[in-house]
């Protein structure tokens, strides 16, 4: 099959076909070769499909350059055509190899099985299971559902949407309310259940438009992203497609599918009776759609989102040309290396595709990071290990990887330029800032306090019987503030006189009574713990008004305090104070205690702005942490900086370790309030952002090896 000394080409499959394709963003014909085996698609400019058209015909190189460059006129070179050949070859569109013929497939395919585990390594982040083929159903179903496509009827939806955001407007606090309903086992399945029927309509809304336009839809299952199941239709043929209208009707049917159910579904919500169909109602009008318009708008994953940004703008396999671009735009900016650019497009789209290529470069990073940190929860630790660094390694280290081994093979233009000197003057600049301590600032979330304040708690669980002060209101040491009344107290207290008076008869005829006789003793020792629990619950009552332990004012009322209140033991009545601000108490992070120690100096800066930062001086700082936070103006519960959660006992306990600091202020702090919330930054020991990085890391890695 060689002609002269030229080289040998390989035969192409009579299987495939050449499509007519949509018109490039510049207005090039482009055509389409279509493996029905593979059921894949393949786009070519005019110049490589006139060359295909011909390619048989020809078995060498030498044969088949003259007649496309003199017959057609294609501006194709040996280096071209022999390109072309490869990427038929890699593509396994040949009839077979050059090189080894069919033992060349056969050795192939044992590669892919010797090299299970990259399969596996990706695999188990995606994977698709096909569960049936529906293109014959679809065709007879197509003029039962070719109604719901019409524009009478998306116009109807909208007009019903619109009339029911108008009756929902009437009751919006209802309609909020109406996701309480799902804190109910009945309620979470009918809200699965309505999630997947939702997801149903989504796909079949793909598979129905590209049925229309007469695509084949191969196949539909489910597809596995991270181990979450999610339904897939295969509607590959839109490829062939010519109108950029069709495709973009076809990746966005889905999502108007939701649309019009979420339309429907706030008309219906406002004449539904409560239960659970007004609360699927409720689902299908708000989060549904919302998180699939968040989920199948992003065009940095391939979902709906992308295919919609690739016909809208024109631009055919969207991400490889916009990541050639951006790899092309990173080297001319480090190198300055004068390369042509990978393909000739207009300037503002040249510009898009290089900003679109590094922003999904970064949202991946972000991705794949997140991603390797669930895998590595999500199991044990040993396999959740494995998973992370098989995660981070392949998606983030090997493409990283790549891309340097080209910097390598272009080592001698690379340092033969004087952008790359300049470019690595930057990066040493950077990293020598990085590991500068410049930082010595120190946040401390704190609250400023009287030298003398209290808070006052009711002893037992009460009602209130009299408030008898009212907010800043100055009281004198001993003035009832608070008079509460405890039922149960009382109650206690009279079966405690009764139960006594039962003991004491059985007493005094114990000399007549042999059991009783028999067990004075116990009735002593009995009558001595009754008369213990009166002498107890007598303090109580005592305790029931609330007086003021110094002179001074007050300062905070518990919300919505009123006679016949019920309080408990967990919150504050009133805090009573005296004096000007003094002290501040607050809590460092365990990150930070080691930069931080008595003498320091820094400044208390209050929430409210209208109030002027005041100096204070470190005293104490503890030597444990806290178990427990004592301090609920600085909780997140209570819209403060330190995250906590609340244990059985209703104690605030932080995610991550604090450590008291008391803090003196200067004598010039009138002005701030008698209880004010803010932050200290205290001028510490300082730290470089590299150190700051690499002790956390060691700080999580000593953590999760359980050492």
């Amino acid at each position: 099959m060689v002609s002269g000394d030229g080289k040998q080409l390989p035969l192409l499959r009579e299987d495939l076909r050449l499509l007519k394709g949509a018109p490039t963003v510049t207005g090039r014909p482009t055509w389409l070769i279509f493996d029905p085996v593979a059921h894949r698609y393949f786009q070519i400019d005019q110049d490589v499909f006139r060359l295909l058209s011909v390619w048989n015909y020809y078995p060498s190189v030498d044969d088949l350059l003259p007649v496309v460059q003199d017959d057609f006129g294609a501006t194709i070179d040996e280096e071209r055509l022999l390109e072309v050949s490869a990427f038929i070859e890699r593509n396994n569109l040949v009839q077979e190899p050059r090189a080894g013929g069919w033992r060349q497939y056969h050795a192939m395919s044992k590669m892919r099985d010797a090299a299970w585990w990259k399969s596996a390594a990706h695999s188990y982040l995606f994977f698709r299971v096909p569960l049936f083929r529906p293109h014959r159903a679809l065709n007879r179903a197509l003029p039962l559902a070719e109604p719901f496509m019409s524009r009478g009827f998306l116009l109807t939806a909208l007009l019903f949407g619109l009339f029911g955001v108008y009756l929902t407007s009437r009751q919006w606090d209802a309609f909020l309310a109406t996701f309480a309903d799902f804190y109910s086992l009945n309620g979470m399945c009918a809200y699965l259940l309505a999630l997947a029927a939702i997801k149903i309509v989504h796909e079949l809304a793909h598979a129905f438009t590209a049925t229309r336009f007469g695509c084949r839809v191969p196949s539909m299952g489910v597809a596995f992203l991270v181990m979450v199941p999610v339904l897939y239709t295969d509607v590959t043929d839109a490829w062939k497609l010519t109108s950029r209208r069709e495709r973009l009707l076809i990746a966005a049917a889905g999502m108007g599918a939701e649309l019009v159910l979420a339309a429907f579904a706030t008309f219906l919500w406002a004449f539904l009776p409560e239960g659970n169909v007004k609360s699927i109602c409720f689902v299908v009008a708000t989060t549904s759609w919302a998180l699939s318009l968040a989920v199948n708008l992003n065009p940095f994953m391939r979902f709906d989102g992308y295919y919609l940004a690739a016909d809208a703008t024109g631009i055919e396999n969207l991400q490889p040309r916009a990541f050639a671009l951006g790899r092309w735009k990173l080297r001319e900016w480090l190198f300055d290396l004068g390369a042509p650019c990978p393909e000739t497009l207009p300037h503002k789209t040249n510009r898009l595709l290089v900003i679109y290529a590094w922003a999904t470069w970064v949202y991946r990073l972000f991705l794949f990071i997140g991603i390797a940190l669930l895998v590595y929860f999500l199991f044990f630790k040993a396999l959740g290990i494995l998973l992370f660094a098989v995660e981070v390694i392949w998606f983030i280290g090997r493409p990283v990887w790549a891309e340097l081994t080209e910097w390598y093979k272009m080592k001698e233009a690379i340092f033969a330029r004087r952008r790359t000197y300049m470019s690595a003057g930057v990066l040493a600049g950077l990293i020598a800032l990085a590991a500068l301590p410049l930082s010595s600032s120190i946040e401390v979330p704190a609250v400023a306090e009287t030298a003398q304040f209290e808070r006052i708690y009711p002893v037992v669980p009460a009602r209130v019987k009299a408030l008898n002060v009212h907010h800043n209101q100055r009281v004198a040491r001993g003035d009832v503030l608070v008079e509460l009344t405890a039922p149960d107290v009382d109650n206690q207290l009279r079966l405690t006189a009764i139960k006594q008076k039962s003991v004491r008869a059985r007493l005094a005829r114990a000399g007549g009574n042999k059991l009783d006789k028999e067990q004075i003793l116990v009735l002593q020792r009995e009558l001595s713990v009754l008369l213990e629990q009166q002498t107890g619950l007598r303090r109580q009552l005592g305790q029931l008004s609330v007086t003021a332990p110094f002179d001074g004012r007050i300062v905070d009322i518990r919300p919505h305090l009123h006679k016949g209140r019920w309080v408990g033991r967990d919150a504050p009545l009133l805090s009573i104070a005296a004096g000007h601000v003094r002290v501040a108490r607050g809590y460092v992070s365990e990150r930070d205690l080691w930069r931080i120690s008595a003498g320091d100096t820094g400044r208390f800066i209050p929430d409210d702005v209208t109030q002027e930062s005041v100096k204070v001086d470190v005293r104490d700082i503890a030597y444990s942490n806290s178990a427990h936070l004592e301090l609920p103006y600085l909780v997140s519960t209570f819209d403060g900086p330190i995250t906590v959660t609340e244990n059985t006992q209703h104690e605030l306990i932080p995610i991550e370790a604090q450590y008291l600091v008391t803090m003196q202020l200067a004598e010039t702090s009138a002005s701030v309030g008698p209880v004010q919330r803010g932050v200290v930054r205290v001028s510490g020991k300082p730290e470089s952002m590299l150190s700051s990085l690499w002790r956390q890391t060691l700080k999580v890695l000593v953590r999760e090896s359980g050492v």
